[in-house]
């Protein structure tokens, strides 16, 4: 029986079309799934190296070298994205893929929910009694905000734009947030072992569960959003509000936090698909 006969018997496809068909996805499900590897290998390899660099020649993190490494090491994510979609030919330009992050048209759910993220992760803090208030005036926050986005915008980039779209080992949202969840604290911790850095929590387990949390709302969002801006918008108003107020390392607080995290995008994702 040939490859028309069984064409001809109702399986609706020749042999060699089948072929094709499924083997055309399953390379591309490899292909991209190698690409996440290397690109959060890279990436994690890249930021060590920096931080070293920084701590044997600038151990005080004082000079403009020490600051220009800095933030060299902020950006590594958005370098590293560029270069894989270059490399890939994902992207014709370097230009072509500035306009895929910033120049997309996104929708207005996309805007609200950039605005109702930081709202959900300080409001449920304040809530559950885990916030400290600084004593900084509000213009503390508006000139520290332009900062926030060498200072952690710009990696939204690599996290959400490029390493999340290439997670493909499963459609599910919940496991490819865990595995970001992952990469996304391996790479803070070469950062945070920098001596003058005082963000973050000294606990690693704290760390790493307001990592989780952040990484689903912010992961939720990338859902609604074709560029990076957004996600962007997101992550500086965060990392911007946290001049005037903390959210404290109370273990038992964090976990609720992040379980209501983790519901909140679970269902943003959830109506996204419906």
């Amino acid at each position: 029986m040939n490859n028309t006969t069984l064409s001809r018997c109702g399986l609706g496809c020749d042999l060699s079309d089948l072929s094709y068909r499924y083997g055309g996805k399953m390379s591309k499900f490899i292909s991209k799934q190698s690409v996440a590897i290397w690109y959060a290998l890279t990436a994690l390899l890249a930021t060590f190296i920096v931080g070293q660099v920084i701590l044997w020649c600038f151990p005080d993190g004082k000079g403009t070298g020490s600051s220009l490494l800095f933030i060299l090491m902020n950006c590594i994510p958005l370098i590293m994205a560029a270069i894989f979609s270059l490399v890939l030919s994902e992207v014709k330009s370097l230009g072509d893929f500035f306009k895929k992050i910033f120049l997309q048209k996104e929708s207005p759910l996309s805007w609200i929910l950039a605005i109702f993220i930081p709202v959900i992760y300080y409001g449920i803090s304040i809530l559950l009694m885990n916030v400290r208030f600084t004593g900084n005036s509000l213009l503390a926050f508006f000139l520290y905000f332009p900062w926030t986005f060498l200072y952690g915008g710009l990696e939204e980039v690599g996290w959400r734009w490029f390493l999340q779209d290439h997670l493909s080992f499963s459609k599910h949202f919940i496991p490819k947030m865990m595995v970001l969840s992952i990469v996304w604290f391996l790479w803070h911790i070469p950062i945070y072992q920098l001596p003058w850095i005082t963000a973050g929590s000294s606990n690693y387990l704290i760390f790493y569960l307001m990592i989780l949390g952040n990484t689903f709302l912010l992961g939720a969002l990338k859902e609604y959003s074709k560029g990076a801006v957004p996600c962007i918008l997101a992550h500086m108003l965060i990392d911007s509000l946290a001049v005037l107020m903390l959210v404290q390392s109370s273990l038992t607080q964090i976990i609720l936090l992040v379980i209501f995290e983790i519901l909140v995008a679970s269902w943003l994702v959830a109506m996204r698909k419906s």
